[in-house]
């Protein structure tokens, strides 16, 4: 599974903290908007009650309260409130409203109601003692609720209790106030506020995903800005090559934490870039002043080479010091070209070179090498096919890749050649039938002194500087070689250059 980049973890991480954030808020908001819905259809409740106490001046005409609340709230909002009034002693119903919901028990609510001692001390200061009948608390004859009817405050000395009923005609808020004597009970439709929060809750819902939407896509493009810096970093670090360690990261002043990190990086590839030309002059300069004594040391071996006797012990040794001395010598040619291929001195002589021909010449030597191996070639040669080239350094790369398949091959296998023409590229394919080359060593196959564990262990000579050495000397000449397939049984090797036309 693909892991998502750091930028998309940031906006969705910001969208998460965001959107617990705005829950957490949406919830607490509509706890406290519902809470003081509630609060005000009960103050409303209250103030119903304070304001007509002529409902209770005659214990048998409950009904003028009825009336005037019909009067106030007007005859189209009649269902929007409901009254009924108990007795406190028994719990009988005195009156009920005409539009009380059938389907709301009297009996089922909690008619008890606890004495409020401070309403009561009030009432006993005022003159009464909280019962309707004295009509002094509750205001005197003739002080109704019809228009022009007046009276004072209703002394309801009962701690008032509020709760919400659900029936079948929706959602009532009901009061309970009291006197000594009598419940009155006031019921409020509670659909409107339930409505408006409703509206409130679904607006909430919709625009939440919007808002997380936003705010995704402010993570996303400020984390994009954020990582613009890294960005240019990494742009830069991959044109870092042996021939471009000149490379620096352009300085910015508008992060300091991205500025020093800048910094540091560039004061690091200075030091890899002086560091890499030194050894890359000593390796250049070593290999150049060695080519002075080992032809020398082989000027000197051949003469004496000329002067032993025939199968005499100076011969032999002789030989064999010459044939270290001309290794030493290829060595040292191929650090050389290395070192200069690292440098970008590389710099090939190039002229038209017909391939059919050159590779011909190279494996009639070849055959003669494999002669003692047994080895079949299979070659397949397309003619006309010319490229542009150094002759000596690609002599040099066409030879390590033939020599490997020789010495990285089975007794009795095979080597097949093949050279044809792809659209306008050159293309020679290379491949032997020896033991392979591990998955684990494929992307190590080109480098430098690296030899996979058969090569130890069938103790092939070489230092693994061929295969490295045929790569640098292609890419100079702006083409490529690559490992085609390599398993158990067969290894192929493809070199790809620009064509003649």
């Amino acid at each position: 599974m693909k892991t998502p980049s750091f930028r998309l973890k940031i906006a969705l991480l910001s969208t998460v903290i965001s959107g617990v954030v705005l829950v957490g808020f949406g919830l607490a908001a509509f706890f406290m908007i519902s809470k003081q819905k509630i609060e005000s259809l009960d103050t409303e409740i209250r103030s119903i009650g304070a304001r007509h106490p002529g409902w209770i001046t005659n214990r048998r005409d409950f009904k003028r309260l009825d009336e005037a609340l019909g009067f106030i709230f007007g005859e189209d909002h009649r269902d929007q409130v409901i009254l009924m009034v108990k007795d406190a002693a028994d719990g009988n119903v005195l009156y009920a409203s005409p539009g009380w919901p059938k389907d709301l028990d009297p009996a089922k609510l909690d008619g008890t109601l606890a004495v409020d001692p401070k309403a009561s001390a009030a009432a006993a200061d005022s003159g009464t003692d909280g019962d309707s009948r004295g009509g002094r608390g509750w205001g005197g004859p003739g002080r109704g609720l019809g228009p022009g009817g007046g009276g004072g405050q209703a002394a309801f000395t009962k701690i008032p209790k509020f709760q919400t009923i659900s029936t079948a005609l929706g959602q009532w808020r009901l009061g309970l106030l009291g006197t000594a004597d009598t419940t009155l009970i006031i019921g409020l439709n509670a659909a409107t506020t339930r409505a408006e929060l409703d509206h409130l809750r679904n607006g909430f819902l919709l625009a939440l995903p919007l808002a997380l939407a936003f705010v995704g896509l402010g993570g996303w493009l400020v984390a994009g800005r954020a990582l613009r810096p890294l960005r240019g970093i990494a742009r830069t670090a991959e044109q870092v090559t042996a021939r471009g360690l000149d490379q620096r990261i352009p300085v910015s002043n508008e992060d300091p934490e991205i500025t020093r990190v800048i910094l540091v990086l560039n004061r690091m590839m200075d030091r890899l870039e002086n560091s890499f030309h030194q050894a890359t002059r000593f390796s250049a300069d070593a290999s150049h002043e060695l080519n002075t004594p080992l032809a020398i040391m082989q000027g000197e071996l051949e003469n004496a080479l000329q002067e032993a006797l025939p199968d005499s012990k100076e011969q032999q040794t002789f030989s064999a010091l010459l044939e270290e001395t001309q290794r030493l010598k290829t060595i040292t040619r191929g650090l050389l070209l290395l070192a200069r291929a690292d440098a970008g001195q590389l710099k090939p002589t190039l002229e038209a070179v017909d391939l059919t021909p050159t590779l011909e010449r190279m494996l009639e030597d070849l055959r003669v090498l494999a002669a003692e191996t047994q080895l079949d070639f299979e070659v397949t040669l397309a003619t006309g096919i010319s490229i542009k080239a150094d002759p000596t350094l690609l002599h040099t790369a066409l030879l390590n890749l033939l020599v490997n398949a020789v010495k990285y091959n089975a007794p009795g296998g095979s080597i097949r050649v093949e050279l044809e023409s792809r659209d306008d590229h050159a293309l020679l394919t290379i491949g032997n039938s020896g033991a392979g080359i591990p998955e684990a060593d494929h992307a190590r196959v080109f480098t430098r002194f690296h030899r996979v564990d058969v090569a130890r262990q069938r103790q092939v000579e070489g230092l693994g500087l061929g295969l490295s050495l045929a790569r640098e000397i292609v890419r100079a000449h702006g083409g490529e070689l690559e490992l085609q397939e390599s398993r158990p049984g067969w290894t192929s090797f493809v070199l790809r250059m620009k064509r003649l036309t």
